[in-house]
């Protein structure tokens, strides 16, 4: 197929009027490490769950505020919590449970923004309480 020279031109003009659309920047990277499970060496303590939120590529003027919460299987959940990440990145992040409210299942980090996803999960255990 060819162009004639005129419509070669009319191309040109259309595309030297028509603003290209701004390139959307690329959220922030999330990720959820070390996520450990401990139970307590007194038998029927907390369990206590670990973990580091690891953060970087925020867009400029973007706060770096990340949403997460624990939760655990049974449909449990720990409150909402909101963290502001400083210059490393790395904020390291904990929860408790009872273990008069569970005894095993599994627990892990639920990110709701500046992304959408849960980290892997962990067990927890203690046939003792």
């Amino acid at each position: 197929m060819r162009f004639s020279a005129s419509a070669a031109s009319l191309a040109l003009a259309i595309a030297a009027i028509v603003p290209l659309a701004p390139a959307v920047a690329a959220g922030p990277t999330v990720t959820v490490q070390n996520v450990e499970s401990r139970n307590s060496i007194n038998g029927c303590g907390l369990f206590r769950f670990d973990a580091d939120i690891v953060t970087s590529n925020w867009p400029p003027g973007m706060p770096h505020v990340v949403k997460y919460h624990w939760a655990r299987s049974g449909n449990h959940a720990w409150r909402m919590r909101t963290i502001t990440m400083d210059a490393s990145g790395r904020r390291h992040v904990r929860a408790e449970l009872n273990p008069l409210e569970a005894t095993r299942g599994f627990a892990w980090v639920h990110v709701y923004s500046p992304v959408n996803f849960r980290s892997p999960r962990v067990g927890f255990s203690n046939s003792e309480c």
